[in-house]
């Protein structure tokens, strides 16, 4: 069997390096590495050159002229795969020296499996491990789990990475939409796994680099659309369930995105002082999930910010 890696890069010199070293110290070497670079100005073209001509053999670079995003680049590199599996890693993660190794054995064992997964550890800037995906001894979903992808059922409300996939497969699903800009994996999974089986490997082997500034309001507002975006698209493949099982997927949906709307309502208060949408984003909130209320957060959204602020001194004044 044989097994194409790809790393998606841009702007990610400071990491890339560790990231495409980290795919050559594999246990189970790739018999083809393919790296996209989306128009980074950073040098990283530079990198991945000098790379390539000390593996000519190996390397397939593929530089983008413009700025094509995260799905078009994903997409550009599975088509030049030429093994029958392929995984990947990201320009500023890492795999683990038994990545490869540990999951094609998984594959081989659960022949109607065609969806390999392990666990992830996460680590800062630095690369220092500042934990992981699943907790020692926690149960992740394996086999047919179309249900768990769609709802978001999995560790942290995050879906495995770096899978391992066979190709065929694959390309018969469909690659990434190249129409998200977020959340192009989860959209990609649902379509995959509600054909086929998946294989976990309870092991860390690879790792995610968690970058410090979190969300901003502009980042929620574009991960709320997306996830709309997705799950419109793909509600048709729920036609086969029953009535009951669909509405908890849905259900458990709507908890997700009615926490991104509350977290979107606060944002735009504390970002932009934007009441009336800060508002919008509450009241999905609350429709989502009941249970999302806040009196304190609603007060804060209808009166001026002033007037808000002068009522809390008051009110610690009282207290104190």
């Amino acid at each position: 069997m044989t097994i194409s890696v790809y790393i998606p890069s841009y702007n990610q010199k400071a990491y890339l390096i560790e990231a495409i070293d980290s795919v050559l110290a594999q246990t189970l070497r790739p018999d083809q590495l393919i790296i996209v670079d989306d128009c980074s100005s950073d040098g990283s073209p530079d990198v991945i050159r000098g790379y390539a001509a000390q593996y000519p053999d190996l390397i397939t670079p593929i530089f983008h002229a413009q700025n094509r995003g995260v799905a078009q680049t994903r997409i550009d590199a599975l088509n030049a795969v030429t093994s029958e599996y392929a995984t990947y890693v990201d320009g500023d993660d890492r795999l683990l020296p038994h990545k490869l190794e540990r999951e094609m054995v998984a594959l081989q064992a659960n022949p109607a499996a065609r969806i390999a997964y392990s666990n992830v550890g996460y680590i800062d800037s630095d690369g220092n491990r500042t934990g992981q995906w699943a907790a020692p001894g926690e149960i992740v979903p394996q086999g047919d789990v179309f249900h768990q992808v769609f709802a978001r059922e999995f560790p942290r409300r995050m879906l495995y990475r770096h899978e391992l996939v066979h190709i065929p497969t694959w390309r018969e699903v469909g690659f990434y939409d190249p129409r998200l800009g977020w959340l192009e994996d989860w959209e990609m999974r649902i379509r995959l796994t509600k054909q086929h089986q998946t294989v976990y490997v309870d092991e860390v082997l690879s790792e995610f680099r968690q970058h410090g500034g979190g969300l901003s309001s502009a980042k929620v507002t574009l991960r709320l659309a997306a996830g709309e975006y997705v799950i419109r698209k793909n509600t048709p493949l729920l036609a086969d369930l029953d009535e009951a099982e669909r509405a908890v997927i849905m259900k458990k949906l709507d908890v997700w995105l009615g926490h991104l709307n509350k977290r979107a309502a606060v944002m735009m208060l504390e970002e932009r002082n934007d009441h009336a949408r800060a508002l919008r984003h509450y009241v999905r909130a609350v429709r989502q999930f009941p249970p999302l209320a806040d009196r304190r957060l609603l007060v804060r959204i209808l009166l001026p910010a002033f007037v808000y602020n002068g009522v809390r001194r008051v009110a610690q004044k009282v207290r104190g």
